[in-house]
């Protein structure tokens, strides 16, 4: 089967690095050079995608890659600024969709290149520049423990 382009997304500034669909697949995160996370929405009846909002200030340099948690609930963010941003989404439709930074977490020598929670939502991994994995323990209180 032949793939169509259906749309072109604008609005980061440089390079995009990273992009991933929520579990529900209702919201696209990218990610840049630019150091904001873009949340995207699909108009239902355009079929057109819009900058539902723009997260930003939680790092310093390149964010490299995004995910989603399982739940659709968190949105995890990798930078060469040797971070891990942990977002939690507080809306519920594309009418009060927000995010709330929940963590930053910190360690690696210097850039994180990707980042993955496991299937359950219970354990996200980081990986850098510095040749290392860290697992990262989700408590129920969204606390996060290497």
């Amino acid at each position: 089967m032949p793939l169509e382009k259906i749309s072109t997304l604008h609005g980061h500034e440089g390079r995009v690095w990273g992009i991933s669909w929520s579990a529900d697949g209702n919201l696209l995160a990218s990610v840049g050079e630019d150091r904001v996370i873009r949340v995207w929405g699909q108009d239902r009846r355009t079929g057109d995608f819009r900058t539902l909002c723009i997260l930003e200030e939680s790092q310093t340099r390149t964010i490299r890659h995004c995910c989603w948690s399982p739940c659709g609930r968190f949105l995890a963010a990798a930078s060469f600024d040797g971070t891990c941003a942990i977002w939690e989404r507080d809306g519920e439709d594309d009418h009060s969709l927000g995010f709330e930074l929940r963590a930053v977490l910190e360690g690696h020598e210097n850039e994180v290149k990707s980042v993955a929670f496991n299937p359950s939502g219970t354990l996200l991994a980081t990986c850098g520049r510095d040749k290392s994995v860290w697992i990262w323990d989700i408590d129920v209180n969204n606390e996060y423990e290497c």
